[in-house]
C-alpha cells in the first residue's frame, strides 16, 4: 500500500463532495483523497453544465435521450445499436445497458461517467421528504438539523426563476384542483439548488460549489485523483485497509491505504463494488426502490388565467425553464409529488406535469450480481429484477387522477397525454445499500452509514435512503451524508 490517507472517498458527486467538505471542516488536518474514474466534462472541474455555456445542459439531456432511444430488447437483454456505446474516454450520462448490464426490467436507469457525477447534470430540484419518507428510527432533532445543513450546502432556493405574471394564477388554479390540508404543503415554488440571476440562467449547484477546494486543489489535505477506477476494497472481514484502483490510462493497478473508506459511487455501482470485494451482506442490492414517474405536458390556456400570450416572459439565454413548481406529498392520503416545469416547447407555452408516486419497498426488487459474467471494466455484471406490485399499480392510477386534475386546471389534458415512464427513468433509485437501526438482514449500513460488521467502511448516496420517497432523492441522500460525515469525523 502507498499514500496512507485518513479517509478515501470513492466518487466525486454531491454526496462524496459533502462528506469531503464536512469531514475537512471538522478535522482540517485529516488527509482526504477523493477518487473519480470519469474524466472532466466541464470547463471547471465539478461545475454544473449550465455554467459551461448556454446550451450545455440541454445538450447533455438530448444526448442521453438519443442514446436511450438506441437501446432495443434482444432475448430479454438490452444491447447498444448503431455503434453507440460507452468507453473509458466517454463523458456524460449513459444508459446502464451501455456498460453491458441487463436492465431490461429497469430500462430507464443510467450511470454518469465524469468528474462530479450526476451533480453536474441534475435539474437541481431539492424538495424535502415528509411523513413516512423521513426515517423514523433517526432522532428527529438530528434529522432536522442535518436537513438544514444539507439545504445550505446545496444552496437551496425557493422562489421564481424569472419574474412571471403566470405564476400566481397557476398557483391559485392548482391549489384549488389539488388541495392540501397543510398550508406548508400547498402547491408553490419548487425548491432548487442554486442561485437566481436576472441576466443569465439559474446557477445550479454543482459539486465544486459544495467543496471548492476539492476541485481547485487549493487545500493540500483534500485531494482529487481522476482516471482511477476502484475495482476492490481490501479488507480482513472486519476492517478495510485500503482500495485497489485501475489507472485507466496505463492499465496498472494502484493500491492506496486508508484508515477509513467511504463509497459514494451511486445506488448501482456502490453495491457492485462491495460485491466485487467479497463484502456481501444479505441486504446488498435488495429492496431497490424508485418512485413511479408519470409524465405529461399541457398547453397553458392564457385566457383562462386572465392573461394573454403577450404576457409570457422570456428567460435568460440558456435557461430552459420559465418556472419550476412543486405539488408536495401530503403523506398516506396522497403519497405523490408533482414537479411542474413551465417552458416554451415547439413554439407552445406548456406546463410539464410530471408526478412521482411512492412504490412499495419489496425484496423482490433487487440487483443480481454475477460471479461469472463481467462488464467492460471487469466488474460483476448486474441484472435488475423490478416490477410494480398491485398496490403500486393502484397508486399510479390514483396519481394519474391527481395529474389530470392539475393539468385540466391549466389547460386541456387527456388521458392519452399521460405517460408512465420506464422504470429507472427518474434516476432517483434508492435502497440498494439502505440504512437501518438493526443488523437484521434488511439493511446494509447502520445509522452512521457504517457497513454492518465493519469498523471503518462507510457508504453514502441515495442507495443508503431506507424509505420510499415521493420527492426527488438528492436532498434526502445529502441529509444522510451530513450525518455520515459527522460519524466519520468522530472517529478522527
Amino acid at each position: 500500500m502507498t499514500d496512507d490517507y485518513d479517509l478515501i472517498i470513492v466518487g466525486s458527486g454531491p454526496n462524496g463532495s459533502i462528506v469531503a467538505r464536512e469531514v475537512h471542516e471538522s478535522s482540517p488536518e485529516a488527509r482526504i483523497l477523493v477518487i473519480e474514474a470519469g474524466p472532466q466534462i466541464t470547463g471547471v472541474a465539478g461545475e454544473h453544465l449550465v455554467e459551461v455555456d448556454e446550451n450545455a445542459m440541454n445538450a447533455s439531456y438530448e444526448d442521453l435521450m438519443r442514446r436511450a432511444r438506441q437501446i432495443e430488447y434482444v432475448k430479454g437483454a438490452m444491447v447498444e445499436i448503431e455503434g453507440d456505446g460507452w468507453n473509458p474516454e466517454s463523458t456524460g450520462v449513459f444508459p446502464a445497458a451501455f456498460f453491458g448490464h441487463d436492465f431490461a426490467q429497469f430500462p430507464g436507469a443510467s450511470l454518469s461517467w465524469n468528474i462530479g457525477g450526476m451533480g453536474v447534470h441534475w435539474t437541481a430540484a431539492t424538495p424535502w421528504p415528509y411523513a413516512e419518507e423521513i426515517p423514523g428510527f433517526l432522532p428527529r432533532a438530528e434529522w432536522d438539523a442535518d436537513l438544514e445543513t444539507a439545504r445550505s450546502l446545496l444552496r437551496t432556493y425557493v422562489g421564481p426563476l424569472v419574474e412571471n405574471p403566470f405564476t400566481e394564477p397557476i398557483f391559485a388554479a392548482i391549489r384549488a384542483a389539488v388541495p392540501s390540508p397543510d398550508p406548508e404543503r400547498e402547491f408553490g415554488y419548487m425548491p432548487m439548488a442554486g442561485i437566481p440571476h436576472v441576466d443569465r440562467p439559474f446557477a445550479r449547484t454543482g459539486p465544486r460549489d459544495i467543496a471548492p477546494y476539492l476541485f481547485d486543489a487549493s487545500e493540500p489535505n483534500v485531494q482529487l485523483r481522476t482516471g482511477l477506477f476502484v475495482t476492490r476494497l481490501e479488507h480482513d472481514g472486519a476492517r478495510v485497509t485500503g482500495v485497489v484502483a485501475r489507472d485507466l490510462a496505463s492499465g496498472a493497478d494502484v493500491r492506496l491505504s486508508a484508515a477509513r473508506v467511504l463509497v459514494a459511487a451511486d445506488a448501482l455501482r456502490t453495491p457492485q463494488l462491495l460485491w466485487a470485494s467479497g463484502i456481501r451482506p444479505e441486504a446488498l442490492g435488495v429492496r431497490l426502490n424508485e418512485h413511479a414517474s408519470i409524465d405529461g405536458d399541457v398547453v397553458i390556456d392564457a385566457a383562462r388565467l386572465g392573461l394573454t400570450d403577450a404576457d409570457i416572459p422570456t428567460p435568460p439565454a440558456g435557461e430552459p425553464f420559465i418556472g419550476s413548481y412543486w405539488s408536495p406529498s401530503i403523506g398516506a392520503e396522497r403519497p405523490a409529488h408533482g414537479q411542474l416545469m413551465e417552458r416554451e416547447f415547439d413554439g407552445k407555452h406548456v406546463l410539464g406535469v410530471g408526478w412521482y408516486c411512492a412504490t412499495e419497498i419489496r425484496p423482490e426488487n433487487r440487483i443480481e450480481f454475477s460471479d461469472e459474467l463481467t462488464d467492460p471494466l471487469g466488474m460483476p455484471r448486474m441484472t435488475v429484477h423490478f416490477s410494480y406490485s398491485e398496490n403500486d399499480l393502484a397508486e399510479i392510477r390514483r396519481t394519474k387522477d391527481v395529474q389530470r386534475a392539475a393539468a385540466n386546471a391549466i389547460g386541456t389534458f387527456s388521458d392519452a397525454e399521460s405517460e408512465v415512464l420506464p422504470a429507472g427513468a427518474s434516476l432517483h433509485y434508492t435502497g440498494t445499500v439502505r440504512m437501518g437501526p438493526e443488523d437484521d438482514g434488511t439493511s446494509v449500513v447502520d445509522t452512521d452509514g457504517r457497513v454492518w460488521g465493519f469498523e471503518n467502511l462507510f457508504l453514502a448516496g441515495n442507495g443508503v435512503v431506507p424509505t420510499a420517497l415521493t420527492c426527488n432523492a438528492t436532498l434526502t441522500g445529502a441529509t444522510l451524508s451530513v450525518r455520515i460525515a459527522r460519524a466519520i469525523s468522530a472517529t478522527l
